[in-house]
This record gives structure tokens, sequence and C-alpha cells, in this order.
């Protein structure tokens, strides 16, 4: 297990107004030291709905583990309702000293109520972050008013990190994209806004919210991002190679990378990352037994996920999972057709039985 000391990030001036967009007076939180849980150059994993639950969270930390985690999305709303299943959303495990919840929610005043809520959890129910959802473009969050559509109303999304940060002690983060409505100029402005309002750090996927994953992603403008920002920035999207971390962090600008899909794939990534960009002799190769990594994920999402969504969250994983294999297509449509958890681990060892030149990697 990794532990790091945190790490004081002092914050420069900020301005009251840019450009014609008002940016909120100092706080009092703008006053004092923000803490950075994580040091220059962290790697962290990205938050992915139907994923990043604390099965596929413990998988990734049993391997080889991230700096810091990012929860799927929550509703902030379901979780002050008692929602079904709430508490498995909001899990911290296995290291809620280095995990954020991330909240998706319709009103500040809702986001500030849920954060108050989660301030007051027992510790190992508590996690160290709050990270606010404004970078989910699927039509139904968007048609309520969350996620992306932040990204076209600055002054709600101002309002919604203000709440949070008077109301949440830890961390605080916000996860971006691109504005199709406001543009580049207008997201490094909302950018600044939410900066100012209180964030800790700023993860940006640097796509338009229109783009999904379509496209490349343009690092370009994170790194203009960590330029303009008084806050350490985070770049996430199509991030897998030592190369790419290497050539993202060489500016010194950018202060630490967020990896998503490809964490599913290789779910020891962050391993081999740590030690590719570390300044340790290379070691030998370890080879990874793709069977038995994939039988393991299955028994932690049995014993740790609500039993409706253990199925569909193998099958997600294994989506992206089943490219460590020469035959991708078959076993990818072999496990996301199988009508049980006892049916998927049927088909990989049946796979690897047929293939056994594919075991390890």
């Amino acid at each position: 297990m990794r532990e790091h000391a945190p790490k004081l990030y002092i914050p420069l001036p900020r301005k009251t107004s840019t450009r014609g967009l008002a940016l909120p007076q100092a706080s009092r939180w703008s006053t004092f030291r923000t803490m950075v849980f994580f040091p220059r150059g962290a790697l962290l994993l990205a938050p992915m709905v139907g994923i990043t639950n604390r099965a596929f969270r413990t998988l990734v930390h049993e391997l080889g583990d991230a700096d810091w985690y990012t929860t799927e999305m929550a509703s902030a709303e379901a979780f002050l309702a008692g929602g079904r299943n709430e508490s498995a959303y909001l899990d911290p495990a296995p290291c809620p000293a280095r995990t954020s919840v991330q909240f998706a929610a319709r009103t500040p005043e809702a986001l500030a109520a849920a954060c108050r809520a989660l301030s007051k959890m027992p510790d190992v129910q508590r996690p160290a972050g709050i990270d606010i959802n404004m970078g989910c473009a699927a039509p139904h969050i968007k048609a309520s008013g969350r996620g992306a559509a932040l990204l076209d109303d600055p002054a709600r999304a101002r309002e919604m990190v203000a709440a949070a940060r008077e109301n949440w002690p830890g961390a605080l983060s916000a996860k971006i994209r691109l504005s199709a409505v406001q543009g580049e100029e207008g997201t490094v402005l909302l950018a600044k806004a939410l900066a100012a309002a209180g964030l800790d750090f700023l993860v940006v996927h640097a796509r338009f919210d229109t783009q999904k994953f379509r496209r490349k992603v343009d690092h370009g403008f994170a790194l203009l991002l960590a330029q303009e920002l008084s806050i350490p920035v985070i770049a996430n999207g199509d991030i897998s190679t030592a190369e790419e971390c290497r050539s993202l962090l060489a500016s010194g600008k950018m202060h630490s990378l967020m990896i998503g899909r490809a964490a599913v794939r290789e779910p020891w990534l962050f391993r081999r990352l740590h030690a590719e960009l570390s300044d340790v002799p290379e070691r030998p190769h370890e080879p990874q037994d793709i069977l038995a990594i994939g039988l393991r994920y299955i028994d932690l999402a049995q014993a740790m996920l609500p039993p409706e969504w253990q199925k569909e969250t193998c099958r997600r994983v294994f989506w992206y999972y089943a490219d460590n294999v020469s035959f991708a297509h078959h076993l990818r449509f072999s496990l996301v057709n199988a009508p049980t958890l006892e049916a998927m681990k049927a088909s990989l060892t049946q796979y690897f039985n047929e293939v056994p030149q594919d075991r390890y990697r």
C-alpha cells in the first residue's frame, strides 16, 4: 500500500472578476492553505459509471495501487432521500484516505446537504474528498441540469463549488470537459471561477462534452488550464503509457494524471507505470495471470456489490478486459452474454483451456 504525506499547496492571489465573468469574492477558504493529498506526478483512477465501485477499486489496489481513487457518480438527491444502494455508491473502501466520492447534483442546496451529511459519517465510511461531476454528457444527466449541463451555466457551476466548499472540510475537486457552448475561452473562464470558489484541484477531460469518446483528447487544452489556474490541474483521457505520462508532465505545469479505460483493460497498469516512471532500475517483467485476475474480479463483485449490480458491472469491466487476449471479440461476446456470474467463470476458464498461450501477459 502506498501512503503519501499530504502536500501543502498555497494558492496564488485570485482576481474577483475576469473579462465579464464575475468570480466569487474570496471566501474564508481561499485565505487558508488547501491540501493536495497526493504528490506531483501522481496517477489517479478516473470515475467510471458502473465500473469504479468498491470491487474494481479493490482489484486495482491489490494489483499495484493508484495514488488516488474516485467512486463512480452518485446522486446527491438520492443519497439524501436514502435511495436504495446509495451506501454502495458512497463506499470509499478499500482506501478511504485516498478516495473521493463523486456527486452529481441538481441544485447547490442538494449538494451542500449531501456534503454536510457525508462529513458526519464515521471515519471508516467517510472519504477523503468529494468530486463534483461537471462532465457527464449522458442525455438524462444533462437534461436534469447535472453533469456537463453545468459547463454551459457558469453561475450555477460556481454556486455548486461554493456550496460544497462551505460544507465539506476535505479535498474538493471537480471534473470537467470542454464546453461546446462556451468554447475554449469560456471554459478557461469557468475553470478560473471554479478555482476561486474553493476547489483544491481540477480534473480536465479535454474533449468537448458533445464528443464523448470520439476523436483524440486535446491535452493541449489541459496544459493551457494548468498554466492559467492557481490550483493543481489533473489531465485525463487517452493516457496509457509511460511515454504519454512523461510528455504531459514534462513542462512542470501539469500536476498529475488521471487514467480511466486503460486501467480497466489492465488493472495492474498503475504498478507498471509507477515502475516505468521511477528512477529504480527496471525489474524483470512480471507476467499477469489473465484468468486468475478475471476470476478474482468476479469474486470481488459477488462479495462486495448489491446482487443487482454484479452481472452488469462484470460485463462492463470485461468489455475492456477482453482486449488482453488474441480472440478478444470471441471472449467479449461470451462474457457479456453469459446469464450468470458462474457462467462468466466457466467462459473464462474454457477460453484459457482452449487458448492457454493467452493466459499470461
